[in-house]
């Protein structure tokens, strides 16, 4: 029997669905769901990114992708799309347009009913790539820019050079509903490089994207960049010019790191408010559960085959936690709905509290007519600061074990050092609560 008949015989009768199984997982979610697929393989490991990402060995692509393959279609036979498909489709990576006729079939496995998006390297953005992803059916595109001054992008140890970032992002426009230009900003490389990013900055609302997401250069200990302190000072100052830029040029602070169009759609992932996760290094969350998926690509791929779920891990958040969560991303977006008076959850009243004690320090606006409250200047640097310090105490040390699983199955993800990871001691008590099995 193939692995895809082996986990959907794992979901016969949805009504008595066992521990581990798909419909457990589905079981779990308080509403409808997105759809995650993480590709892991990379032509060229770029050292400053910390995402699960191999070299892939010959013949492990192929293997790769009949795992994923089974693991789509057992969630489906589940009923995680529901009864008109997921909400959303977002691919990522790696790099997730290396294998393109690979992906297809998971593709066409997935029912979506919202819209499809996928992560496209700047060299792999040529007019008849885009035109072959069009046709696949996306309608988003996120463009790894970076920068597009070349010195920048030999200091992050980029495959492409400044013209083919330019290029990517011409060509990408116009031919999507939604096309989105990653840029990093790195105030440690030199006081150059704060000038550099915001040039790159005006250069994407020039080119006409939709979207530009600006992520500060997340230095993981377990990663080539390594450790360092941060400059908060300065990374507030050019994110404020940031946003005054983008105002100048008819584009609105939409989220910490984000501008956008006023009239375009945001381009996400993990602030989805439910998705679920597919491949190796995958993450969910279903409300009240958070659930990772194994980093090894030999150790997922044999999971699946074994007719197992390739989970690592899970969190339950319950029923605080889980609202919790989702009030952390509000935020995130730079507006917080808490719900309205007079419900009785304790949820709701933990979230109103806490957006009356963020009014009170200035981090958030009074609330307007539909109960939101907008993030002020003050709440975005407050805001930005924290997701740093849940990035190092808590994703930090969660992926640098999950990347442990390429040593001992003797991967190609040598960049990866997890013995050098950040582990502070929250992370002794968030490492014991996320063994809890499914």
């Amino acid at each position: 029997m193939s692995a895809a008949g082996r986990l959907a015989g794992r979901v016969r009768d949805p009504a008595e669905p066992s521990a581990g199984s798909p419909a457990r997982v589905v079981e779990l979610a308080d509403g409808p769901l997105g759809a995650y697929v993480h590709v892991p393989f990379c032509a060229r490991v770029c050292p400053f990114c910390p995402y699960n990402k191999v070299i892939p060995r010959a013949g492990q692509p192929e293997r790769y992708f009949e795992a994923l393959l089974a693991e789509a279609r057992g969630y489906v036979a589940a009923g995680a799309a529901g009864a008109t498909g997921f909400t959303s489709l977002y691919v990522g990576g790696g790099t997730p347009t290396l294998f393109p006729d690979l992906l297809r079939p998971v593709l066409q496995a997935l029912p979506v009913a919202g819209e499809r998006a996928i992560e496209v390297l700047p060299s792999h953005a040529t007019p008849d790539r885009l035109d072959d992803l069009r046709g696949l059916g996306f309608t988003a595109v996120s463009i790894g820019v970076q920068s597009f001054s070349d010195e920048v992008l030999h200091h992050l140890r980029r495959p492409h050079d400044a013209r083919q970032a330019r290029e990517a992002l011409a060509n990408a426009v116009g031919r999507f509903d939604l096309v989105d230009a990653d840029l990093i900003l790195d105030v440690e490389y030199d006081d150059a490089h704060a000038g550099t990013f915001l040039r790159d900055l005006v250069r994407c609302f020039d080119l006409g994207v939709d979207q530009v997401s600006t992520y500060p250069l997340m230095r993981f200990g377990y990663t080539p960049f390594g450790p360092a302190t941060h400059d908060r000072r300065r990374e507030h100052e050019v994110l404020s010019e940031a946003t005054r830029l983008a105002a100048e040029h008819g584009y609105e602070r939409r989220s910490v790191w984000t501008f956008n169009r006023p009239d375009s759609p945001s381009y996400t992932s993990i602030t989805r408010r439910r998705f679920l996760g597919l491949g190796a290094g995958a993450s969910s969350f279903l409300g009240r559960d958070f659930l990772v998926n194994h980093f090894g690509v030999e150790t997922y791929i044999a999971a699946v085959d074994a007719g197992r779920l390739p989970l690592a891990r899970r969190l339950h958040l319950g029923r605080l936690g889980g609202p919790s969560y989702d009030g952390f991303w509000q935020a995130y977006s730079g507006r917080l709905c808490p719900p309205a008076r007079g419900s009785g959850e304790p949820a709701g009243i933990l979230l109103r509290a806490a957006a009356a004690v963020m009014t009170a320090g200035g981090l958030l606006a009074p609330a307007g007519p539909d109960g939101c409250r907008a993030l002020t200047p003050r709440g975005f640097d407050r805001y930005h600061d924290l997701e740093r310090w849940v990035t190092y105490h808590l994703i930090e040390p969660l992926w640098s074990e999950m990347l442990a699983e390429h040593a001992s199955e003797g991967g190609r993800a040598g960049w990866a050092a997890p013995e050098s990871a950040r582990r502070r001691r929250l992370w002794n008590v968030v490492d014991a609560l996320t063994r809890r099995p499914l």
